[in-house]
């Protein structure tokens, strides 16, 4: 699994409410990945988490998620333009013939 379909795996399973963040308070593996969760707090009180992967090898971008304001962002970029993006530029590279 390449890191872009990690990530739209996660940033789905988060959009639907199915990760229990939780359970990654302290670093666990998430589908083969090391990741940990820290809660978001302001001053009424919890809005959300961001995720980090302490352990990863490869560079893994800070996602966040704010649920108060139900955004969900990786690098503070909109997780699905983030995505897109990276789809663009894999697509230009296989584009791209040498003269």
């Amino acid at each position: 699994m390449t890191i872009e379909q990690y990530l739209y795996r996660l940033c789905r399973n988060i959009f639907y409410e199915r990760f229990d963040w939780r359970k990654y308070l302290t670093t666990r593996s998430y589908f083969g990945r090391d990741l940990c969760v820290t809660p978001l707090h302001v001053s009424y009180g919890q809005i959300g988490y961001t995720i980090h992967f302490p352990c990863s090898r490869d560079p893994m971008p800070e996602l966040a998620y704010d649920w108060e304001m139900n955004e969900l962002t990786i690098d503070e970029e909109n997780w699905q333009k983030w995505l897109a993006d990276e789809d663009e530029e894999d697509d230009d590279s296989e584009d791209a013939t040498p003269e």
